[in-house]
Formats: C-alpha cells, structure tokens, sequence
C-alpha cells in the first residue's frame, strides 16, 4: 500500500513529466526509448545512493530497490558510459567561451569587459576557442554569435562581444543542453533540500543552513496588462541580477591552468520566467 506522500509524489510526476514528453514526441522519440533512460537512471541512482553510504550496492540490492530484475541491473551496469541513453549533458560550450572571454584576463580587463580580438594570433579569438572549446572550429563559433546578433567585426578584422551569455531560442543541440541543465539543476536541489528536510538529525536552524536557495511568486488573477508589466520587470531585474551574479563567479573562479588539479563542484543561480499554456 503507497503512503501518502508517494501518492502526492505520483501525482506531481505527471506536471513533472508533461513538458518534457511534449518535447520527446516533438523530437520523434518514443515511450519505449523514455523507459529505457529511465530504467537506466533508477540503477544509476540507486547504485550511488548505496556507494555514499560506504556500502558496495550488488545487483540484488538495486533490483529490490527498484523492482528492476537483477540480470537486467547487470546489464545496464555492465555499459560503458558512452554506451547509455544518458550522456553527460552540460552548458553549451558556447556560454564557457563567453565567460571566459570576459573574465580571463588574456581575453579581458578580468572583470568582466571583454576585449576586442582578432580572429587569429597569439591573443585572438582562435586562441579563445582554442583554449575553452577545444576542437570546435572558430569560424563556426563566430558564425554563430554572429546570427544570435551577439558578435560584431568591424573593418579591421577585430571582433567585439555585446553580451556575457548566450541562449539557443532554435531547437538544436544548445538548446537541448540548454534543457538538461536548468531542469536537472533545478530537480537536484529539490531532491537535496526535501533530503535535508527529512533528517532527524539536525536542527531547524542547521537545516535552513544547508538547504539551497528555492523560492518562487506567482499570481492566477494578473490581467493581460499587469501580466505584461510582471514579464518586463523580470527580463530587466533578472537579467541585472544574473549579470552581478555572473561578475561575482568571474572575479573568483580559478584560472584555467589550476582547473586539472582540483575537483570540480558546480555551483549556480537560475531564474526563469513562468506562464500557464
């Protein structure tokens, strides 16, 4: 018999599930190819939730857990992880190169005001991309920007960016990571904060202490008018706000020769506008 909060928790899954269905079905992906991801992440997740706790998780452990037989938990343990339905989604390599080509001091004053570049040299464009994208070719990078209206040349081959960040509004690969990532960032926090919540062990006070920041407004009785006046304050104060937050991480993040020698530990801020359809 199912308790009651996992009947809520079923009944949130369906407003949880429905935009991301909605984009499945509009990318020609099916439900067979959904419960294979999904079946994958309930091992993943069940296979660390039992290695934090100190305890090597064995097939039978992770197939009581999720009602997943245990030869098919060996199965899906078994691959590689190039291998899975679930690849390793970040943001857009394109947000890295804008970032840093506001905050490196080689590319910047190293508080926020990019340089000027030319698209090739020492300290150039290409060196930029080079140095934070790898093997993703300049010219395609700079074809880009420049159709998001972001990126300008002027006469003398020196190339000027008008904003520290970059969002896909065309459904494409960006916009796709675009999606793991605040979706996923937001869901973890949840997840973590509901965790903190739950302990027995800490006090109300520790407790507010650890938890991340979650919060959110909204009304059902704006008119069109005053529906209008809310999403224009927010895209101005937003973006101020996401502006301040992006200088901080700037002027305080390590430089790239440091990255290979420390653990990485993602931490962030999103806002987003919401509307009911």
């Amino acid at each position: 018999m199912r308790s009651q909060v996992q009947d809520a928790l079923l009944s949130a899954l369906e407003a949880i599930l429905r935009p991301i269905v909605k984009l499945l079905l509009q990318s020609g992906v099916g439900y067979s190819e959904f419960v294979s991801v999904a079946k994958s992440v309930f091992v993943q997740v069940a296979t660390d939730d039992y290695t934090k706790r100190g305890r090597p998780a064995n097939f039978s452990q992770v197939s009581a857990m999720t009602g997943i037989s245990r030869k098919e938990v060996s199965k899906i343990r078994k691959r590689k992880p190039e291998e899975r339905w679930t690849p390793n989604m970040e943001a857009s390599p394109i947000n890295t190169i804008l970032h840093e080509w506001h905050f490196d001091p080689n590319f910047s004053n190293g508080a926020g005001e990019a340089h000027p570049l030319p698209f090739e040299g020492p300290i150039s464009f290409t060196a930029l991309i080079a140095k934070y994208a790898g093997d993703i070719p300049a010219g395609a990078v700079r074809s880009t920007l420049q159709k998001a209206g972001i990126l300008t040349q002027d006469a003398a081959g020196l190339i000027r960016v008008t904003q520290q960040y970059f969002y896909s509004r065309t459904y494409d690969e960006d916009f796709i990571r675009g999606l793991a990532f605040s979706l996923g960032n937001l869901g973890s926090t949840l997840a973590f904060n509901a965790t903190v919540h739950q302990s027995p062990s800490l006090s109300n006070q520790k407790k507010g202490e650890i938890a991340r920041l979650e919060r959110a407004v909204w009304s059902e009785h704006l008119n069109k008018d005053g529906a209008g006046k809310f999403k224009a304050w927010i895209d101005t104060a937003a973006t101020r706000f996401l502006e301040e937050a992006n200088h901080l991480i700037g002027e305080n993040e390590l430089p790239k020769d440091l990255w290979a020698s420390t653990q990485p530990h993602a931490v962030g801020v999103a806002v987003y506008y919401f509307e009911e359809d």
